[in-house]
């Protein structure tokens, strides 16, 4: 009988363990420091129960891996939440709110006011739970009893999401005494939550922060993103709308209609604002949109066009992105890729040339960029900014002052958009922005350019960190902050991103992002797209938009 299996780790060492060997009992003998979070075995992520009986492939997720930081700040979070259960017991409610700039911001919901020193006393027990390196126990238990458990605890909305999940069993965890479901999975144990940070935000938030390429960010307060989220939540709570199992009865009632139109106009509402703003001062010449991939610049813009257009106000848009350089004279990142996120992929120079020239009143022929052969190209006739029309110009730099130079300042407006979902599954699994982002784009992929989830993923991981560089910095600089979610738009995504996150292979390095985003889509009923408004945001990515050229 063979008593040993052949390890086969990704840098080519091989080694032999006992048959049986237990993943906790593997990483014992791994060196600490290297914080590993998490084990593949044979391209699957495994608790650390897993026994192996058979050669496999080994790999070690640390920090450096996507999926990786997702289980470190999920890890993160579960403590800290049952760091405030221990120091102040039922008097203190936490809910996990939503991510920003590199760290989560969660709210705290009790008698006593909130101080910084209260929030340290929560580091301090966060610490000594580390210190004690506690294992996450995992639970597989019947979704009737995770129900009912709920239920008994007053956590209503966990229990209404039990009810609504097409799952018999669920997976939960353990740690302390204290029970909890997670829609990803857990670190093995709390040893390796050392590097983390809190952050008191009047008057009751707690921002959380971790790692970043080996290093805990300072937070740098965002208020005007803290109030876009709140703006809308408080929003949605006119409605009675606060977790994913509210949405989820309204479908069951039959009141999705109202509830979708409702929500458009309150998108509308923002643009109306902005709109309202540029009529009073006529000073303004150039509005700037800018924000990250799929965040629904181009709807936005179009609808603030016609927005403006009602006041009698007359507008131009441009988008940056025919002012891209000839793809032969683009940037190129380490890996020898183009780097089109960067502002060098754009003719900044001609575009403040033109943007100088329309603002004098001249006549310019502006070029429309052809994806297909990566060259500009000029076609058909000039144009002419009138005295009373404004620009509006749109694009990823939009906001950046180098590409608008040409526009003094006194006669723009910087706006930052974004999809800010205040909706999360409950009051500790929150949904991450970007992972509303990466759906759209998904989906829109697939339909204009015929990419698959692989696809779309792959290039997502590049484009996040030109995002980080060349992106997020300039979101302070903005006047002013549109939201472009939709609260109803999950249950319409998880209709057309379904069936492209099963087609990802178990073999593929994306494998585990595509079931952790499946997992949190089940927690949304489907909702078809029937009374999605031709001139909504998300037509930009399900299809069928009125602004579609």
């Amino acid at each position: 009988m063979k008593e040993q299996v052949k390890l086969i780790y990704s840098d080519g060492t091989v080694e032999m363990k006992r048959k049986g060997i237990t993943v906790l009992e593997l990483l014992k003998t791994v060196d600490p420091s290297k914080q590993i979070v998490g084990v593949r075995i044979n391209g699957e992520i495994v608790s650390y129960t897993y026994e192996i009986m058979d050669d496999c492939e080994v790999k070690f997720i640390t920090l450096s891996d996507r999926n990786g930081l997702k289980i470190y700040t999920k890890g993160l979070q579960y403590v800290y939440i049952v760091a405030v259960k221990l120091l102040f017991g039922d008097e203190a409610i936490v809910r996990i709110k939503h991510s920003i700039d590199k760290a989560i911001y969660s709210e705290i919901e009790m008698k006593k006011k909130l101080t910084k020193e209260l929030v340290g006393k929560i580091k301090s027990k966060m610490k000594e739970i580390i210190s004690a390196d506690y294992m996450f126990n995992r639970i597989s238990c019947n979704r009737l009893d995770a129900y009912e458990y709920c239920k008994e605890l007053g956590e209503n909305e966990k229990s209404l999401n039990y009810k609504y999940m097409s799952n018999d069993f669920v997976t939960m965890y353990e740690l302390l005494g204290e029970y909890n479901y997670f829609y990803y999975l857990m670190p093995i144990s709390t040893g390796v939550l050392t590097r983390f940070d809190l952050t008191y935000a009047e008057p009751n938030g707690v921002v959380i922060s971790y790692p970043i390429d080996n290093a805990v960010p300072k937070y740098i307060p965002s208020p005007k993103v803290i109030n876009a989220f709140k703006e809308y939540e408080n929003e949605l709570a006119k409605m009675n709308v606060y977790y994913a199992g509210d949405i989820n009865k309204i479908v069951v009632e039959g009141g999705i209609n109202d509830f979708i139109q409702s929500n458009e106009l309150l998108y509308d509402s923002r643009i109306y604002r902005i709109a309202d703003k540029v009529k009073k001062d006529k000073n303004i010449k150039a509005i700037l949109i800018s924000g990250p991939s799929s965040s629904g610049k181009t709807t936005t813009s179009k609808k603030l066009s016609l927005v403006l257009k009602t006041m009698g106000i007359s507008s131009l848009v441009v988008s940056t992105d025919d002012y891209y350089v000839n793809r032969v004279d683009s940037p190129k990142n380490e890996d020898g890729e183009y780097e089109f996120e960067s502002i060098e992929a754009l003719d900044y120079q001609l575009f403040n040339s033109h943007i100088k020239d329309l603002l004098s009143g001249k006549e310019v022929l502006m070029p429309k960029y052809n994806f297909i052969t990566g060259e500009k190209e000029y076609k058909g006739s000039g144009v002419k900014l009138d005295e009373n029309q404004v620009l509006i110009i749109e694009g990823l730099h939009a906001i950046n002052d180098s590409l608008t130079s040409s526009i003094p300042k006194e006669k723009k407006i910087k706006i930052y958009i974004s999809p800010f979902n205040p909706v999360s599954l409950d009051r500790h699994n929150h949904i991450s922005t970007t992972d509303m982002r990466l759906l759209r784009r998904m989906i829109r992929d697939n339909a204009h350019r015929g990419y698959n989830a692989d696809m779309t993923m792959d290039k997502w991981k590049k484009m996040r960190k030109s995002e980080e560089m060349y992106v997020y910095p300039y979101q302070r600089k903005a006047d002013y902050i549109i939201n472009t979610s939709l609260a109803y738009e999950i249950g319409v995504i998880r209709t057309y991103a379904e069936p492209l996150l099963y087609s990802v292979s178990p073999d593929s390095p994306n494998y585990e992002e595509a079931l952790r985003m499946l997992d949190f889509l089940k927690g949304f009923i489907n909702i078809p797209d029937t009374w999605v408004p031709k001139t909504s945001v998300l037509r930009e990515f399900i299809g069928g938009s009125y602004f579609e050229q």
